[in-house]
């Protein structure tokens, strides 16, 4: 799937100049010259990346902290773009990830671009479930050991099918064996949601640093590609 950014500006060159970059970088680009479109455009569709003219939009800022509040798109990649008005600490305290001065440099733009797509790979890859056909079993807090079949996961968690429904907001200790590793992991959660039919979601709490590390590898062994031939860079690195 194409990446997805949404900018919001009324400034011509600004909108050339971002959809120059994010087109070189196969990234798929809405442009919205209206906050309230912006805004409604934000908590309909999930985007990868948010580009907000801060200082030339009256409620550009608005816009940019009700981000980091809301719920579909709160952990998007953020650029303030801004002309003198608003300085770099303050963009990163309204919830910015990167700060792009006016007028915007194409090479500047294009090594943040790069940059921010590590980042959204690194997310992509936390929340994206894999399924999956594997057995294990789960202690929940009345110290009964249940089977269960593991539908899912991801680095944050995992769904699971058991024979009864499961006590939401208690505790659990999972231990199951992914195919194609050798030996059982064991991991403490907490049950965010069950159904009556025994289905279950638990968010990962307690990893012991060599399961975190398994974990991690078998997950990034089968990374899904981001479409149209787009490259990654980790911009932790």
């Amino acid at each position: 799937m194409a990446l997805q950014a949404l900018l919001l500006s009324k400034d011509p060159e600004v909108q050339r100049t971002i959809r120059r970059v994010l087109d070189s970088a196969n990234i798929e680009l809405d442009l919205s010259s209206n906050v309230e479109q912006a805004r409604l455009a934000i908590t309909r569709r999930k985007y990868d990346a948010l580009l907000v003219d801060c200082d030339d939009m009256p409620e550009g800022p608005a816009v940019l902290r009700e981000l980091r509040q809301g719920k579909s798109n709160r952990s998007c990649i953020a650029f303030a773009l801004v002309n003198g008005r608003t300085t770099v600490q303050q963009a990163f305290e309204m919830g910015a990830n990167f700060v792009l001065d006016k007028p915007i440099s194409i090479e500047r733009a294009s090594r943040s671009v790069r940059a921010a797509q590590g980042l959204i790979l690194r997310e992509r890859r936390r929340y994206h479930r894999h399924l999956l056909k594997a057995s294990g079993a789960i202690m929940v807090d009345s110290g009964a050991e249940l089977v269960v079949s593991i539908t899912n996961i991801s680095q944050g968690g995992i769904s699971i099918e058991c024979n009864r429904q499961l006590d939401e907001g208690g505790a659990a200790k999972l231990r199951f064996q992914l195919p194609g590793t050798r030996r059982s992991m064991e991991i403490k959660g907490e049950i965010i949601w069950s159904t009556a039919e025994g289905r279950a979601g638990i968010r990962f709490q307690v990893l012991a640093v060599d399961v975190k590390k398994e974990l991690d590898t078998w997950l990034d062994k089968r990374a899904l590609p981001l479409g149209n031939g787009a490259m990654f860079i980790n911009a932790t690195m």
